[in-house]
Order: C-alpha cells, then sequence, then structure tokens
C-alpha cells in the first residue's frame, strides 16, 4: 500500500468529521489557524484576518461576502480547532513516514524528540547513553505544546504592535497640530505684554525666543519618536507574519525555530519606543501678578446651585479619549466631583480672584454663562463657557482648555491658580500664581451674556 494511498485514505476521513471548506482558511488557502468567525458567520485564521484589516483603507468587511463587520468583531471557533487538529496530525504523520524522518542508524522512525537539545530520535536513539538521562516527549504532544506557545506569542506580538500603531497615532496627531499650538500660545503670551512698561519689552523678546526654541526642540523629539515607532510597526509586523509562516508548516520545525522567535521577541519587548510627553518651560511674566492684583475680588459659592457631578468628567474622558488612545485610563468612575458656583454674577468690568486646587487630579475653574449651570448634562463643547480643565490620564496630567478642546503642553499648576476676566476687551486668563507665569488665555471674545465663576474637583 503506497503513501499517497494512505495520504487519500485519511484525507477521506477527515472529510467525513467535517468538509475541508470548513478547515480551510479562505485567505491564505491553508489549514485554520487559531481559527474565528466574524458576524457573517465565516471562518478565517485569526492572524490572517488581523494582516488584512489592519491594511485595509475601507470599513472592515468579509473577505468572502464583503459584509461589513464591526471593528475586529472576532469569535474564537473551538469546533473548528479540533476539527483542524487531526486534518493537520495526518499531514504530520505523512512526513513523519518519509524517508527524511527515517533514522539512518536503526532505520526506524524518528517519534520522539528530546526535551534537552530537541533533537528528533527513534526509539533506540533515545536509549543510547548519550540521551538515555534525559526526557523525551511523543512528537504529537510535543507539537501542541509548542503550537500552543506560538500563538500565545503571536497574540503578545499583535497587541505589542497595536499599541505601538496607537502611540504612533497619538504622535503623529500632536505633530500635525504642533505649531499651530506654538503660533496660539506665541499669540497668547504677546497678548499679556503690552500691559506692562516698555522695559519688560526685553523679557518678551526672549520669552518668545525660548518659546520658539523649545517648540523646536520638542517637534524634533515627536519626529524621532514618531520614525522609531514606525520602524517599530514594521519590525513587528515581520515578526507576526514570520509566526504566522511558521504556523503553517509541518510541525516538527516548530521547536527547532521556537527559541530563536522567543529571543528576538523578548528584544523587541525592551526595544519597544515610548510615546512622547512634551511639556514647554512655565516662563515669569514680571509683574503680572502685581498688575492682576490690581483687580483682585473675593468670590463666594452660592451653595444652593452646588451639586455632585460625574458627567462633566465623564464627557471629558470622552472627548480627550476620541482626540487620542481609545484605551486610555482616566477618571474612575466610581469618583464623585463637586461642582460650585459663584454668588456673583459678572456683567462688566476686570476681576480677578484665586482659587487653591492644592494637589488635586482632577479639576475644572472657569466662567460659564447664566443658562449652563441650568443644564442637567453640562457638555464641554457647549456655547459661552470659558474653563480650564485638568485630567489625570494614566500617570501623566493633561491640561486642557475649552471653545474649542485643546491641550496645553506646560507644566500643571498646584496651589493657587488665578482666574481673570475683563469684561469689555473679551479677556478670560488663567494664571500660576507660584510661578507668576501664564497658563492660557480667551481672547478677543464677545461677551453679549451675564458670566459666573465655576469650580469643580473631585478626590485625589
Amino acid at each position: 500500500m503506497t503513501l499517497s494511498f494512505y495520504f487519500l485514505r485519511n484525507m477521506a476521513s477527515a472529510i467525513t468529521q467535517c468538509s475541508t471548506s470548513e478547515l480551510t482558511c479562505s485567505i491564505c488557502t491553508d489549514y485554520l489557524t487559531d481559527p474565528v468567525t466574524i458576524c457573517c458567520g465565516h471562518r478565517f485564521c485569526n492572524p490572517c484576518l488581523c494582516l488584512l484589516w489592519e491594511d485595509a483603507l475601507t470599513p472592515n468587511c468579509c473577505p468572502v461576502c464583503r459584509e461589513i463587520s464591526q471593528q475586529m468583531y472576532f469569535k474564537r471557533i473551538i469546533f473548528a480547532e479540533k476539527q483542524a487538529i487531526p486534518t493537520r496530525e495526518s499531514v504530520s504523520r505523512q512526513l513523519s513516514s518519509s524517508a527524511m524522518l527515517i533514522c539512518g542508524r536503526h532505520q526506524e522512525i524518528k517519534n520522539l524528540i528530546c526535551e534537552i537539545d530537541r533533537s528528533l530520535l527513534c526509539f533506540l536513539c533515545s536509549q543510547s547513553p548519550r540521551h538515555a538521562t534525559h526526557k523525551h516527549y511523543m512528537i504529537k504532544e510535543a507539537d501542541e505544546y509548542y503550537r500552543k506557545k506560538l500563538l500565545i506569542q503571536m497574540k503578545s506580538i499583535w497587541k505589542k504592535k497595536q499599541k505601538n500603531q496607537r502611540n504612533l497615532n497619538r504622535e503623529t496627531n500632536i505633530i500635525r497640530t504642533w505649531k499651530v499650538f506654538i503660533h496660539l500660545r506665541s499669540m497668547m503670551i504677546s497678548a499679556e505684554y503690552p500691559k506692562v512698561c516698555q522695559y519688560l519689552r526685553e523679557e518678551e523678546q526672549k520669552h518668545l525666543e525660548g518659546l520658539a526654541r523649545e517648540g523646536r526642540i520638542v517637534f524634533e523629539q515627536l519626529k524621532i519618536s514618531q520614525t522609531r515607532m514606525a520602524k517599530m510597526s514594521v519590525l513587528l509586523r515581520g515578526m507576526f507574519e514570520k509566526l504566522k509562516e511558521m504556523s503553517c508548516k509541518a510541525d516538527v520545525n516548530l521547536p527547532q525555530d521556537l527559541g530563536d522567535i522567543m529571543k528576538r521577541n523578548e528584544f523587541l519587548r525592551l526595544a519597544m519606543p515610548q510615546p512622547v510627553n512634551p511639556q514647554l518651560s512655565a516662563w515669569t511674566i514680571t509683574g503680572m501678578s502685581e498688575r492682576l492684583n490690581f483687580f483682585r475680588v473675593y468670590i463666594t459659592m452660592d451653595h444652593k446651585i452646588c451639586s455632585n457631578h460625574k458627567l462633566l468628567f465623564e464627557d471629558l474622558r470622552h472627548l480627550q479619549c476620541s482626540l487620542d488612545d481609545t484605551d486610555m485610563s482616566c477618571t474612575p468612575t466610581s469618583t464623585q466631583y463637586t461642582s460650585s458656583w459663584g454668588a456673583q454674577i459678572l456683567t462688566s468690568g476686570k476681576h480677578y480672584w484665586e482659587v487653591d486646587v492644592k494637589d488635586s487630579c482632577n479639576w475644572v475653574i472657569g466662567l460659564c454663562r447664566e443658562a449652563w449651570t441650568k443644564r442637567n448634562d453640562m457638555r464641554l463643547d457647549s456655547e459661552g463657557i470659558f474653563l480650564l480643565l485638568c485630567l489625570k490620564v494614566d500617570d501623566h496630567f493633561s491640561l486642557l482648555s475649552t471653545s474649542p478642546l485643546l491641550p496645553h503642553y506646560i507644566p500643571r499648576p498646584q496651589g493657587w491658580l488665578g482666574v481673570f476676566l475683563d469684561y469689555e476687551c473679551g479677556i478670560v486668563s488663567f494664571v500660576n500664581v507660584a510661578q507668576s507665569s501664564l497658563i492660557c488665555s480667551f481672547l478677543s471674545r464677545i461677551f453679549y451674556f451675564p458670566l459666573r465663576p465655576f469650580i469643580c474637583h473631585g478626590s485625589k
């Protein structure tokens, strides 16, 4: 009975249990590896579908019926995986009976693998003095063990690839708006200096030159980080494709190649580039605190409209996460935030007051129109709100202002924070009191409605 006859007989047995089409991936046309199904019910290899959908320029759709599928909505198929394994094993048995796997010394089939050096052995070789003290496994058992390790490595690589891509997208978004942000910040800083004496012009020039210099340095750091992440993305994809290629090879080759792949994976893990968290220096503006103190007022809170709110920070979390990383961990949902409005309603003049934010992680301070205090949702994209927000994102803090939502890459103020309103000129400014430096300003606004001071803060 020839080898071909045995092969056909085994294939016929496999087809009886499950049709070949159900065990074959239509992307790689090979037997299913880590099989998954999508919304339409078609089955594919998990790694094949990951690579295909990552490269797609259009919405994710089934490669067979073209039905639009949800983003990376996979469901593992245990039944198909169990059916595909016997089919792979039938191929392994044919390879095991080939001349390449016959022991040249004893003319026996090499159906054992040595745990120490992972060499293939026949039974007599395993009893030789060289291997007698070693532990041996049947090839079938070893293949299943190494295949599981291989799939684990593939999933680990893919997660690193996705995380690196998110970091790359974040860096790219910052680079796209960085020059605009530097230009806008230069405008905000320039608007402060005409208010002081002429001798401060030299300080203004140094400030702007320092801002431009820091802006160039950080921009170069972002570009370098972007390049590193792009290269890492290529390396991770290449390793993932290599693992996918290995997973489709004959099972007897897995033990010899897996060790080297695991070493490369460890190297890539250690070499993963980390995203840049850009931050500019906080420059002191001479005389700012003294000038603003001429307009100091003392704001009292109207406790009749004081309430506990989570919706404000949930809205901020939604807006912030939509700008950058969908995985980022922001404020805990269980934290309560106390929102308070000032008793004073401001309709004219210049007013300056200070608020102690201490070392709180999450807070919102500023002014809002009277109508906003009566809303239940308190959305941050509402008209007529002029707020500075501090939000803890993962292990670092983000400063943002509203109208529209804009990040500010400067140190987080701790302790006292100053708020200045010039109603007629349409200016709202926020000041770091300890450093006498500008945080940000709303410039050239037209106030045609009453404004109330607003404070919202949570636990540390």
